[in-house]
């Protein structure tokens, strides 16, 4: 059944620190008249659309003791933010605020939201030609320090051959799954060649991380950037496009003529190597400050599972 869009539990802006406060009343004539607090997305910090007469500003802000990686997510959606080229598809940087504890980004507000869920066919038809769009104008990568995919994921991926060195399967582990674990960790372990790429990926797109506006779509939330071959991009949105009411995977895919045109053995493994992050993560405790997250990896894991079962045809 689908589910509701990416969504973590935000600290509200009322209680973000401050020294924060303080320097995001720079943008205005001080104390901003309104605070909104969005939904979407897993970091705990704040994510608020702060106001005064005449002007919006985008702010997202965390610190370490609501989890010790989400600061450093907006050290690195900095950097990339700060070189990514001027186009309508990206938000602009306006200031980085960094404490060595609490670090926020300010960008300029966009006036748009997300896509409607379930799935309306066209927004998603649009959304899924601009990112073909955007990795034509992200190749080659114009961030000279992006890091390439393989490193960028290598922590990440390699989830069944974990599973399949431990003693028996896992508690949770689903059926097919614990057959064929030897199968999967062998069909993933191709995953750095068929993940090389010159493309600035954006590698985390998913609803709550695009902004439908009258001119187009924008694409938001840069900490996952990495260099790669753009259907990366296709392969890790399309379980959760399923979850939210719309086409499974391969209709996602009809959708891009570069994603359709892929080599299916690339597809197969770059799909099995993202299902085994998922399904390893999913079984795993839930991080501090994301209670959400672990549910939300298990659903997306049994749509990619689904997937990879039609195209290996075990």
């Amino acid at each position: 059944m689908p589910t509701g869009p990416a969504a973590g539990v935000h600290l509200p802006w009322a209680e973000v620190p401050e020294a924060v406060r303080t320097w995001a009343a720079g943008f205005g004539d001080g104390p901003p008249e309104g605070a909104r607090d969005l939904a979407g997305g897993f970091s705990p910090g704040a994510t608020s659309v702060l106001e005064w007469p005449g002007r919006a500003v985008f702010v997202k802000a965390v610190g370490a003791a609501l989890n010790p990686e989400s600061p450093e997510f907006h050290r690195r959606e900095a950097v990339v933010s700060a070189a990514l080229p001027p186009r309508p598809e990206f938000p602009r940087l306006l200031d980085v605020y960094d404490d060595g504890d609490w670090v926020a980004l300010a960008f300029e507000a966009i006036d748009g939201g997300p896509p409607t869920h379930p799935w309306d066919r066209r927004q998603l038809e649009v959304a899924v030609q601009a990112l073909d769009a955007l990795h034509d104008a992200l190749t080659p990568s114009p961030v000279p320090d992006a890091p390439a995919a393989a490193d960028r994921l290598q922590p990440l991926f390699g989830g069944w051959a974990e599973l399949a060195a431990l003693d028996g399967p896992p508690e949770g582990l689903d059926i097919w799954s614990a057959r064929h674990l030897d199968r999967l960790a062998e069909l993933e372990s191709g995953w750095r060649e068929a993940v090389a790429g010159s493309t600035l990926l954006h590698g985390d797109v998913r609803s709550d991380n695009l902004l439908i506006t009258s001119g187009g779509v924008v694409f938001v939330d840069w900490p996952h950037a990495c260099v790669g071959a753009p259907v990366f991009d296709l392969v890790a949105w399309a379980p959760s496009v399923a979850l939210e009411g719309g086409p499974d995977p391969e209709g996602l895919f009809d959708l891009s003529a570069p994603a359709s045109a892929a080599d299916p053995d690339v597809v197969a493994v770059l799909v099995a190597a993202f299902a085994g992050f998922l399904v390893r993560h999913s079984l795993q405790p839930a991080p501090p400050g994301l209670p959400t997250l672990r549910a939300f990896q298990g659903a997306q894991g049994a749509v990619a599972l689904e997937w990879l079962e039609r195209l290996t045809g075990w």
